[in-house]
């Protein structure tokens, strides 16, 4: 038993109705209002209303799983619980005074407690599933899981508030270097996307906007400050960019990031980061105003074409520095395109609105991931095994954040599908 538990169980009275509730001095005991969760210091439960006897009390509730843990609390010594109106305890296994030595009645819960609701919440702690509900999961309403997609789609975008608005500060309110670094992340996917970030940060957007007609120049800033220009080379190419990265490196006064800090293991040839930075260097040579470009987008597919970028010549025959491979075509796919959208784009736009109080901006960043196709993953797979399938990614993003968040952490308490199955009998 845990007091987590305790509180979830009082707050939303999951203790059975069929035996009346009595103090352990066998007084009977009606809630009237369990209280507001204290998540401060403090006692547990406030402004509760609870009619013990025949007499109602409005105040504060404290909830220990065993009543000896208010003196190892130090709560004895606390005048912050002078005045309880109800101690409720898992078990009573010791009697306990306040700071002035008085007493106040205690509940203790055990008699009242649905062996079913403990065995399912045993089940969901301690089971190996990587989603701990997986076993009930098909017996939840339909309207409670959408419910909390909902929720989860609307607590995934402010976590990304967070990000933006350090950028925005970082940056003095420029969006287009918000964006910039947006985009760099999103590039990086999720393997390479702290070295991308870093490779942006110290890549000043106003030092690329001043070389944009010099394809060569903004490839040499980018693979050099990148690190990958700090080795001999026997190709021409390679070494005009080195070339141009010396000179241009000392004009800018820049300090770019290690190589070491790129990962290609496990990646597919066209996801090295070598090809990606070659793909970003084409879409900053290629676009301007892009962020009010993305503004200004009436459909999906207009936002889609500005990101339609391929390599120079050089990459069409390379993924490395230095080894030839056969000619191919390395564009910007669109399933990297709408990855990008997703975790870019949709963002950016959704924060801009909210600072700039245009609800039809966020509503729009929405309506982005509502029309996107819902994204494929190993976490997500796990999902459509029970029976969960998503129509778009605005379903999936949901998804990443419950699992993420809720599910690998066991928050099955705060979780609307945990609720459901811990409050029905079976």
């Amino acid at each position: 038993m845990t007091e987590n538990l305790l509180h979830y169980i009082w707050q939303y009275r999951l203790y059975t109705t069929a035996i009346p509730l009595k103090t352990i001095d066998g007084e009977p005991v009606l809630v009237i209002h369990p209280g507001i969760l204290n998540v401060n210091a403090g006692p547990d439960f406030l402004e509760a209303k609870i009619k013990i006897g025949s007499t109602t009390w409005a105040g504060n509730i404290e909830i220990h799983t065993l009543s000896s843990d208010w003196d190892r609390h130090q709560h004895q010594k606390d005048e912050n619980y002078d005045k309880l109106i109800l101690h409720v305890v898992y078990m009573n296994d010791a009697a306990v005074k306040t700071l002035h030595g008085s007493g106040f009645p205690t509940l203790e819960l055990h008699p009242y407690l649905m062996p079913e609701l403990l065995e399912k919440y045993r089940h969901m702690m301690h089971n190996k599933a990587t989603i701990p509900c997986a076993a009930h999961f098909r017996s939840v309403k339909k309207i409670t899981i959408a419910l909390q997609i909902q929720r989860m789609l609307a607590e995934r975008l402010d976590e990304k508030v967070h990000g933006i608005m350090a950028l925005l500060h970082q940056f003095q309110n420029n969006w287009q270097e918000v964006l910039y670094v947006q985009l760099a992340r999103s590039f990086g996917l999720h393997i390479n996307q702290h070295a991308f970030e870093m490779l942006a940060l110290r890549t000043p957007l106003g030092v690329l906007a001043k070389h944009k007609s010099n394809p060569l120049q903004i490839e040499a800033l980018l693979f050099g400050q990148a690190g990958f220009l700090n080795d001999y080379f026997d190709e021409a190419y390679p070494l005009l960019l080195q070339q141009e990265y010396n000179y241009l490196k000392k004009l800018h006064h820049l300090e770019g990031v290690s190589k070491v800090l790129w990962k290609f293991l496990r990646l597919r040839p066209a996801n090295f980061p070598t090809i990606r930075i070659a793909q970003f260097a084409q879409l900053i040579i290629q676009s301007a105003h892009l962020f009010s470009k993305i503004k200004d987008a009436a459909i999906l597919s207009e936002i889609e074409k500005l990101f339609a970028a391929d390599v120079s010549p050089y990459w069409k025959t390379h993924y490395t520095f230095g080894e030839i491979s056969a000619e191919r075509d390395k564009h910007v796919g669109k399933a990297f395109i709408q990855t990008t959208i997703i975790n870019a784009i949709v963002p950016t736009l959704f924060v801009y609105g909210r600072l700039q109080g245009n609800q039809d901006m966020c509503d729009r960043a929405i309506a982005l991931l509502q029309k996107l196709p819902a994204e494929k993953n190993s976490i997500l797979a796990k999902w459509l095994t029970l029976g969960f399938t998503s129509e778009n990614a605005a379903d999936t993003q949901a998804i990443l954040q419950l699992y993420n968040k809720y599910c690998v952490e066991k928050k099955c308490l705060q979780c609307g599908i945990g609720y459901e199955i811990l409050k029905t009998p079976q």
